[in-house]
């Protein structure tokens, strides 16, 4: 499914004329990609590097092993992520860049934005997240 999600979102990001250098994505704690076998974001923004033919950075690490997120509103989603997430940059290849962030659900967002928050912390220009779901919560 990731090339067919991969050329639905070029589809859309050519529409929009959404410029960017590079492309990162979401990653999964170390345990939780052995366990399941892929990083269902990691496919789609290898996909999508493919068929831009730009490329795809390996720079975010998941440092904690963060509870599923699903479950959780909004303030313990931003309290579950907190320090979740670094970047490395050291060299500043993302500096003054556009970033593609590739999340394969948004939720309520917790995720993207403490990521978004890092990469804008390295200087990074603009940060465009892009998925192809959104959970639609009912409180």
């Amino acid at each position: 499914m990731a090339k067919y999600i991969a050329n639905i979102i070029k589809d859309k990001l050519d529409s929009e004329n959404i410029k960017y250098d590079y492309i990162l994505y979401v990653p999964l704690h170390k345990k939780r990609e052995r366990k399941r076998g892929f990083n269902q974001s990691k496919l789609i923004a290898k996909y999508l590097g493919c068929l831009t033919n730009i490329e795809v950075l390996n720079c975010i690490k998941r440092n904690k092993n963060t509870s599923r997120l699903f479950n959780l509103k909004n303030e313990e989603r931003i309290k579950e992520l907190k320090n979740a997430f670094t970047v490395n940059d050291t060299i500043g290849v993302c500096k003054n860049k556009n970033i593609l962030l590739v999340d394969d659900i948004f939720t309520t967002g917790s995720t993207v934005n403490e990521i978004s928050k890092i990469l804008k912390g390295k200087e990074v220009n603009n940060v465009y997240v892009c998925t192809l779901l959104t959970k639609i919560n009912s409180y």
